[in-house]
């Protein structure tokens, strides 16, 4: 059976690709970073920790915002030297894309506190930033721990 000329160089390409395809290792994310999962582990227990003394002691003296300048000082320290290091690793634009909306929300939070009249924050407040923060650090988790379960499965 004869195949028309068409046709064998449609198979020839389609093997040519495959072969190249096959060849080749395509990675489209970053690798795993353990220093990012660590010091992401360190910022999100630090919120975590603020936010618990918020509610177990909302009125208390040290949570006036004066007082936890610090914090926030931390924080974006820490954001921001991630993101420093995780432009630094190729193909991670989704971890920076987390990294500066997590800045975003910690400055957020920042200007609201700074705002209050009694440098408190009200209950409602700490109950919407802490579920916004829980939700913010659960998806940058996720996405740590895809990148390392992938890297270990290699």
């Amino acid at each position: 059976m004869r195949f028309p000329a068409l046709t064998k160089r449609s198979i020839t390409l389609l093997a040519a690709i495959l072969i190249l395809f096959t060849a080749c290792k395509i990675t489209l994310l970053s690798a795993y970073d353990q220093v990012t999962d660590n010091v992401l582990s360190e910022m999100q227990q630090s919120t975590t920790a603020f936010f618990v003394k918020y509610e177990t002691t909302p009125s208390a003296p040290e949570l006036k915002y004066q007082n936890q300048q610090a914090f926030y000082q931390g924080l974006m320290t820490s954001s921001r030297t991630l993101r420093i290091r995780n432009s630094a690793i190729e193909k991670n634009r989704p971890m920076i894309t987390m990294l500066d909306l997590l800045d975003e929300n910690i400055m957020l939070m920042d200007s609201l506190h700074k705002l209050k009249p009694d440098g408190l924050l009200a209950p409602h407040d700490v109950r919407l930033l802490k579920s916004a923060f829980e939700s913010q650090y659960t998806a940058m988790f996720k996405f740590v721990m895809a990148l390392k379960s992938r890297a270990a499965a290699q």
